[in-house]
């Protein structure tokens, strides 16, 4: 195995991985609201975990791009692995996953800060459901953007 592929497969890893830590604290902190609205009124459970889950999407989005960049590399795609990636090529794997490794953490840290707000609305103002929901749904289009912008880089932008 050469250095650079070691280097390109630690591009999708810590997209994967940094995108699980940003949705484990968004949902972390959304748990907290939620648990908070469930002790007053335990009725609410069905959109308080609406609320809390959506953080978790950017873990997928991560998982997507660990995916894509065995796929890139053939690890999954049934062939041999190319173990003999030249450090260039690795280097410029791991950039392509920037964009989903930072904004998948960020975004669903946020997204989660979001959702605890909108829980409050929720809470006091049960009606408001449909607009709470679309707050932190705003925050996510930011994670989708990392995503895209991973997936263009890495399958258009860079050739084997």
């Amino acid at each position: 195995m050469t250095v650079g592929f070691a280097i390109a497969v630690s591009g999708g890893a810590l997209a994967a991985g940094l995108a699980a830590a940003g949705s484990s604290i968004g949902v972390g902190l959304a748990g907290e609201m939620a648990g908070g609205v469930l002790s007053e009124d335990p009725d609410k459970f069905g959109p308080m975990l609406i609320l809390q889950a959506l953080p978790a999407t950017q873990s997928i989005y991560g998982l997507i791009v660990a995916i894509l960049v065995m796929v890139k590399l053939q690890i999954l795609g049934g062939t041999n692995p190319l173990f003999d990636l030249g450090l260039g090529k690795g280097i410029a794997v791991f950039g392509a996953c920037i964009p989903a490794m930072f904004g998948e953490l960020i975004s669903a840290i946020w997204q989660g800060r979001s959702a605890v707000a909108s829980m409050g609305l929720v809470a006091k103002k049960p009606d408001a459901f449909g607009k709470a929901v679309i707050l932190p749904a705003m925050v996510e289009t930011f994670g989708l953007f990392a995503l895209i912008a991973t997936i263009l880089i890495l399958m258009v932008g860079i050739q084997f």
